[in-house]
């Protein structure tokens, strides 16, 4: 049996601690976090934008495509301009749309659960649908709040993964007196 060499153990548990530090840096700070997370994807979408303009003047004289190409350079430009420009305000408008996708799910799944009294647990999709109607009736109502909660959501996720790959690198140690292939 190959056992894990020292560097992979050192490496689990150092992506851990980042990503349990990601996780508290996200309760502490998810102003700041939703920031950063929407200028990282502001920037990579212009990086894309570019990648397209460039894919759309190498297109020639192909038909549609080099229009298509550019077309699409064109609105991801935008996108990724206006992340830059205004990170909380585009950050607030996904949010909306999160909130808005939640309602609407909630209230398709409340339809789903009366139509299916017949069927035996038919009220957990109610009860799902509910809960669901009342999450994005709040980011709606509430979107500053709803965005902060989705950034704990994140957080929250870092931070268990994290301590899963700490504990994943410290368990994965070798027995002592054993060699590692």
């Amino acid at each position: 049996m190959v056992s894990p060499s020292s560097t992979d153990r050192w490496l689990a548990v150092l992506g851990g601690i980042i990503a349990v530090l990601f996780g508290l840096f996200a309760f502490a700070m998810p102003g700041v976090m939703i920031a950063w997370l929407v200028i990282a994807f502001g920037a990579f979408v212009i990086v894309d934008a570019i990648i397209l303009l460039a894919g759309g003047i190498a297109a020639g004289d192909r038909g549609n495509l080099r229009w298509i190409l550019v077309a699409g350079a064109v609105v991801t430009l935008i996108l990724g301009v206006l992340a830059v420009w205004n990170p909380i305000g585009f950050a607030i408008a996904i949010t909306l749309l999160i909130g808005a996708w939640t309602f609407v799910s909630g209230l398709v799944q409340v339809f789903i659960g009366i139509a299916m009294r017949p069927v035996p647990y038919w009220w957990a999709m109610l009860i799902s649908g509910l809960l669901g109607v009342i999450v994005g009736l709040y980011i709606i109502t509430q979107p500053v709040g709803g965005t902060v909660v989705l950034v704990w959501a994140l957080g929250l996720y870092a931070i268990v993964y994290g301590v899963g790959r700490v504990v994943q690198g410290i368990s994965s140690a070798p027995v002592a007196g054993r060699t590692t292939l």
